[in-house]
């Protein structure tokens, strides 16, 4: 399928796959420092940036989905119906490259985030980086994905997705074995830092 996405390549053979999923509203353009962030830590990743596939119900940007309200329920509905594309896009850059969920991070900021921990834990992937985000659907999408590595990172001042939501999505996957390492930002609200990002970039020098 094609999307609309900003690549930036591996400085030799791609041996991993990066996706950074943008947030509601926004676009492909808006995480691109995060992209080329991680890009100096990961030389043999290939890094994806897509824009969401639908224009943002509010009148600028794009979105992954439909936020109907403050129902969690609503968005957990239209989440389903929009991850069918997805999950084809990821897919297919990845038989693209000969490569497998196993050499895959994905990532995201805000609604990016919530794409970035159901796909993730559901396919496995070697790592998720959840910026300001939180884990929609736990029933349906978690998985026995103890491999999967998860790094949750989130603003203290958040007023758009509450600091609380890392705590619980934290709680969730402790519960089922899921190793997780979390950032907390004391005066940051729903953005990403420059702590956060040096810390995540610490995150997948490891990996």
């Amino acid at each position: 399928m094609e999307v609309d996405e900003i690549v930036l390549p591996a400085r030799s053979d791609a041996e991993k796959l990066v996706f950074i999923f943008h947030g509601y509203g926004a676009d492909k353009n808006d995480l691109q420092f995060v992209g080329e962030a991680f890009a100096k830590s990961l030389p043999t990743a290939e890094i994806h940036l897509p824009n969401g596939f639908e224009v943002c119900d509010e009148g600028f940007g794009r979105q992954w989905f439909a936020l109907e309200g403050n129902d969690v329920n609503n968005w957990r509905e239209a989440f389903e119906r929009g991850v069918p594309n997805i999950i084809s896009y990821v897919d297919s850059v990845i038989s693209a490259k000969k490569l497998i969920y196993s050499d895959t991070v994905i990532a995201g900021f805000s609604q990016g985030a919530i794409i970035a921990l159901s796909l993730g834990l559901k396919y496995g992937v070697k790592a998720v980086v959840a910026f300001s985000g939180l884990l929609l659907s736990p029933g349906l999408w978690l998985m026995e994905r103890k491999n999967t590595k998860v790094l949750l990172t989130h603003g203290e001042m958040d007023t758009v997705i509450p600091f609380s939501a890392m705590q619980l999505t934290e709680e969730a996957l402790n519960n089922v074995g899921i190793s997780v390492q979390t950032v907390a930002s004391p005066n940051t609200g729903h953005s990403i830092d420059a702590y956060m990002l040096a810390q995540t970039v610490d995150f997948l020098r490891e990996l």
